[in-house]
This record gives structure tokens, C-alpha cells and sequence, in this order.
């Protein structure tokens, strides 16, 4: 075998994907921060009329513009022009199916945290500030990044509620509360399949008038209650079930014990806590489902959050006055995990 063919190997080109595939995750991010796929929803432009509107230099952006076409999100029609493909009409940001928010979020705060993945392993420390209380401030505080990281979760949640709603039997609960639901997507999926439940949102004050802004654009603005208030702090009583979409993995034990106990206080006997999250399998291997798992797991590490096997769902529920009561699958990555009290 010679150099050459040792250098363009399967295997070898396969690794260098992963060595370099950082790039892809910056380029995406910032076609969407400069308005790429949305002013080539008007149709086939060319890198200067976009840099003109964006306020940016055309040579960055034609040759950002030229690492999308490569990447199959545009097509470049001349050597100047570019258009929408299929797959790149899916980052605008008035797109039905959008992923615009998830690009923003990969390439800016994800981005950041990742940098520090080597602090984190040494010293076991958050690499970005975290905790309750700076949460609660970009949330409340911060509309640009709340925006951005709470339509982030908006677009890949709104599905996931849809594939909940045919995986769990909601048929027996008069009022279902999405703790912690951000602007509503999770329970839009399930009010859609079960429409004698009552729907509410409970989280912090802040995302109060966004969140009702994002369900009316979906024609949902009257579906949905919106309390305030932080899960730290109590859980309103107004609910016979609770609804968790990746929240626990977003915290540390310590932090899980105390949102979970809250719930708890929250029902009674008859009612239940749901969580939706991804389960660690006991033994990992190469698979699209567990790599999307792992690759959570890194993202929370960097915040002090992690993903969990299912007996580290057990013993966090028993430590927290709950009993986990059956775990559903879906046709996703996610499971939901059913909860009593116990």
C-alpha cells in the first residue's frame, strides 16, 4: 500500500470527517446568523446582495456561502449565484420544520462550552457559568440568547410531543403541566393527539410573553396557560401530570433531587411524573441512537448536567420520594420514564 492510498483510505477519510467536522457546525450556524437561507427564500442570489443586507464583506461571505453548497444546504447555480436545496429550506427561520434556533445553538453557546472539555475532565468544574440562578438570568435577562436557546428546544421538541402523545396513554388525565417547558412545544404535540386535556406551561417569568408569541405563530396561543415560577423554588399543584422533557439531564444529582421533590409535592396519589429523556445504555456501541445519547452527555458535562442509565433513573427517583413505574419507548432516542409517588 503506498502513501496515497493510505492517506485516502475508507477508514482514514472517515476519521478525518470526525477529526475536522467542527467546521460544518460553524459554517451552518453562521449562514443562519447572517441571514443566508432566509434572503434565498426570495429565490437565487449572490453573496453581495446578501452581504449588502447583512452588513457583512462579500468575500467572507460567498466563500461561507460556497462551504454551504458543498455541504448540500445550497446549490450554487453560477459562479456567483446560490439557491435553496430541500435540505437548506429547513434552516429558514419561518420554516415549518425549522432547525434555524438548534444552529444558532450548536455554533454559539455549545460551541463555547466545548472549547473547555479538557478543563472539565481535569477539574471536574462547569466550563461555563451554571447553576439555578445564571439560568435564571439569561432566561430573564438575556432575550437574544433566551430566544435563541428556547427556539432551539422549540424545534426539535415540537415532534418529539407528537411521538410522545402515541407512545404514553394520556386518556386518564384531565390537566397535564409541562415543567420547565420553555415556550410550550412538548405539550403543542400532545394537545394535538389529546384535546380533553388541559394544557399549562410553568416556567420563569421571563419567557412568559416570548412563549405566547411562539404559540401564536403556530396558531396555539389560546391552548396553553403560562405559569411563572422556578422549579427550585415549588411546583404548582394544578396538575394530575407532570411533564419533565430534558430537564433532570440538564442538572446534577443534587439539583434533580430538589426539582424532582418539588414535583412530588406537586401530586397526588393518583398523579404522575413524566420524564422524557434519553436513557444511557448499560454498554455503549456504535449506533446513531446511542451516539446521539453520548454526544448529550458531553454537552451536559460541560454544565454539570448528565445523561443517565436507567438504574441511575431509578435510584435519583427513590432519593427523591418517587418510584419509577415503567419506562415507554418511542420511535426516537427518547423514552419517557413514568414516576409515582412512592
Amino acid at each position: 500500500m503506498n502513501k496515497e492510498t493510505a492517506i485516502l483510505s475508507p477508514d482514514r477519510q472517515e476519521l478525518m470527517h470526525m477529526i475536522s467536522a467542527c467546521w460544518s457546525t460553524k459554517v451552518i450556524g453562521e449562514g443562519v446568523r447572517f441571514g443566508v437561507f432566509d434572503q434565498l427564500a426570495e429565490g437565487p442570489k449572490s453573496a453581495s446582495e446578501i452581504a449588502a443586507v447583512a452588513g457583512v464583506q462579500t468575500d467572507g461571505l460567498h466563500r461561507v456561502m460556497r462551504a454551504l453548497a458543498v455541504l448540500g444546504l445550497l446549490q450554487q447555480t453560477d459562479e456567483r449565484t446560490f439557491a435553496l436545496t430541500a435540505i437548506g429550506q429547513t434552516l429558514r427561520r419561518d420554516h415549518p420544520d425549522s432547525l434555524s434556533g438548534m444552529a444558532q445553538h450548536w455554533s454559539g453557546r455549545l460551541w463555547d462550552g466545548f472549547t473547555e472539555l479538557g478543563h472539565v475532565v481535569e477539574t471536574g468544574e462547569p466550563s461555563v457559568e451554571s447553576g439555578p440562578e445564571h439560568f435564571a438570568e439569561m432566561q430573564n435577562n438575556d432575550p437574544v440568547q433566551s430566544d435563541i436557546f428556547n427556539r432551539a428546544m422549540a424545534e426539535t421538541t415540537l415532534k418529539v410531543g407528537h411521538v410522545v402523545a402515541g407512545a404514553y396513554d394520556f386518556s386518564r388525565f384531565e390537566t397535564a403541566m409541562d415543567v420547565g417547558g420553555g415556550y410550550g412545544a412538548l405539550l403543542i404535540g400532545i394537545l394535538d393527539a389529546h384535546p380533553q386535556l388541559k394544557g399549562c406551561v410553568f416556567d420563569l417569568e421571563g419567557l412568559g410573553e416570548p412563549g405566547n408569541r411562539y404559540r401564536s405563530e403556530l396558531g396555539k396561543g389560546d391552548a396553553i396557560e403560562f405559569l411563572p415560577g422556578s422549579f427550585f423554588e415549588a411546583v404548582p399543584a394544578k396538575a394530575d401530570c407532570l411533564l419533565l422533557k430534558y430537564i433532570i439531564h440538564d442538572w446534577g444529582d443534587e439539583h434533580s433531587r430538589t426539582i424532582l421533590r418539588n414535583c412530588r409535592e406537586a401530586i397526588d396519589e393518583n398523579g404522575v411524573v413524566l420524564l422524557v429523556e434519553r436513557i444511557v445504555p448499560d454498554i455503549v456501541e456504535p449506533a446513531a441512537g446511542t451516539l446521539s445519547v453520548i454526544q448529550g452527555d458531553l454537552v451536559m458535562l460541560r454544565v454539570g448536567g448528565k445523561e443517565r442509565t436507567e438504574s441511575e433513573y431509578r435510584t435519583l427517583l427513590a432519593e427523591s420520594g418517587l418510584e419509577l413505574t415503567g419506562i415507554f419507548p418511542t420511535d426516537t432516542e427518547f423514552s419517557v420514564i413514568e414516576a409515582k409517588r412512592a
